[in-house]
């Protein structure tokens, strides 16, 4: 068993407080993906769970045993990092198998197990090169052979993707996912990009200013978000934010909107909260450009029109707050025009305004 278990973990540089008391339970074979913006502490969480950063407070367990204070080399990890980390000097091969060797692992083994994950990253034909032919992409490859090969019980991931480009972090992304499947083995992953986390990740750990906000699927993180931070940190475009008031009869009346808000039965249970300042929150699929006013409607002044292939994103403002929406091509309103957009009740949010927690029962 390798599943990581942080009880009451704190960290801090003098009387900064970076971690303060977190727990995370880490299951055997999961990928877990630490996301946030940076300065929130997701990678010096990585650090001591690697051993790499001592911990001011609590304990870290992987599988059974207390590593707290157990040396990097002696917790069966394997890390790849957001640079390289490859020796110059050596092959792709040889970097590949550089700590095996000084672990004194026999020929024979080393020569499979390099073959084997030089097979399932399709990198065969670049055993031979240094590290100043290959592509950064390949380089990503050889640097996640190397963790492969040792064959650990926990793979830590600090923002590996982040220094290659669109296409091939896509392409990365799927390498990772396929190695998860085919090896099994628990990964902790740091990320900054919410796009990662969403692919990636069986559960995402969602932090900000050195607390977990959330922790859940990527299904639980974007539909049903616990805080104004997660619910504008995942999904690209960013959720929009209607500010208002609940009033009486289950419904919220937003600014710059004639007729309140009709809220589903699953917000019922907030019928003697009137008064209560909210944020409504809505993500981009949630409006349906409808000139025809059908449903429940509001007005939109459309700023920018964004054309993205399949989807066109268009920009505007209810009430002096921006608002983001998806239209499909040949049915987006005309740019500068005040245009009828219909809110699927189904898809809304509702964020207490003072403390930004949701207020879904």
């Amino acid at each position: 068993m390798a599943g990581v278990t942080i009880r009451q973990v704190s960290k801090h540089f003098g009387p900064v407080r970076v971690l303060d008391g977190l727990d995370l339970e880490i299951n055997d074979g999961e990928f877990v993906v630490l996301v946030g913006p940076s300065g929130c502490g997701k990678t010096t969480l990585l650090r001591m769970i690697a051993g790499l950063e001592s911990v001011s407070g609590g304990q870290i367990m992987i599988g059974e045993r207390d590593v707290t204070w157990v040396a990097p080399k002696d917790r069966d990890i394997a890390m790849v990092f957001q640079s390289y980390a490859l020796y110059p000097h050596m092959s792709a091969s040889e970097n590949m198998s550089f700590g095996l060797k000084l672990s004194k692992t026999p020929k024979g083994e080393i020569e499979s197990r390099v073959a084997e994950a030089a097979r399932m990253l399709k990198i065969e034909h670049l055993l031979e090169r240094k590290p100043r032919e290959l592509s950064g992409g390949q380089r990503q490859r050889v640097a996640m052979g190397r963790a492969i090969v040792r064959r650990p019980a926990l793979y830590l991931f600090d923002e590996p993707l982040s220094n290659l480009d669109a296409q091939l972090r896509t392409s990365m992304r799927t390498e990772i996912k396929r190695m998860h499947l085919a090896e099994k083995k628990t990964v902790v992953y740091v990320t900054h990009d919410q796009i990662e986390a969403l692919t990636l990740a069986d559960r995402i750990v969602a932090m900000n200013r050195g607390e977990i906000q959330q922790i859940g699927s990527p299904d639980d993180l974007y539909n049903r978000p616990s805080s104004v931070f997660v619910a504008s940190f995942i999904g690209s475009p960013s959720m929009s934010f209607l500010r208002g008031n609940l009033v009486d009869g289950g419904r919220v009346a937003l600014e710059g909107v004639a007729t309140p808000l009709p809220l589903p039965p699953a917000f019922s249970g907030l019928a003697a909260k009137a008064g209560t300042p909210v944020l409504l929150g809505l993500r981009p699929e949630a409006f349906a450009y409808a000139p025809e006013g059908t449903g429940f409607s509001i007005d939109v002044q459309v700023n920018v029109v964004e054309p993205c292939g399949a989807e066109v994103y268009v920009i505007g403002e209810v009430a002096g707050q921006e608002i983001t929406a998806r239209c499909v091509p040949g049915r987006v309103p005309p740019l500068g025009a005040a245009a009828r957009f219909e809110i699927a009740l189904d898809q809304i949010h509702l964020f207490d305004a003072a403390t930004e927690w949701s207020l879904r029962p």
